[in-house]
């Protein structure tokens, strides 16, 4: 699943991102690409990649269990689910 938040303010970034990681793990999804962008400015990026995003995650939705964070580069980011 590739979800693209560039482009889109950061507060729909964060809402958009939060519910996307949300619906691919309900999904039973191993994995989703978060496409931020990579030019025109790191909110959104450093949002997803900086430990903002798994906090999110964390609080909004604590059956999601640990995250993993993998730099794509050019723009976007691998959220891969740990599953038991």
């Amino acid at each position: 699943m590739m979800v693209d938040l560039h482009g889109l303010p950061l507060s729909e970034a964060k809402l958009k991102s939060q519910i996307s990681v949300a619906e691919a793990w309900s999904n039973a999804s191993s994995t989703i690409e978060l496409v931020h962008g990579h030019n025109l400015g790191t909110a959104i990026k450093d949002y997803i990649q900086q430990g903002d995003l798994l906090s999110d995650i964390e609080r909004i939705y604590p059956e999601i269990p640990n995250l993993i964070l993998k730099d794509k580069g050019l723009g976007s980011t691998i959220v891969k689910f740990k599953r038991s």
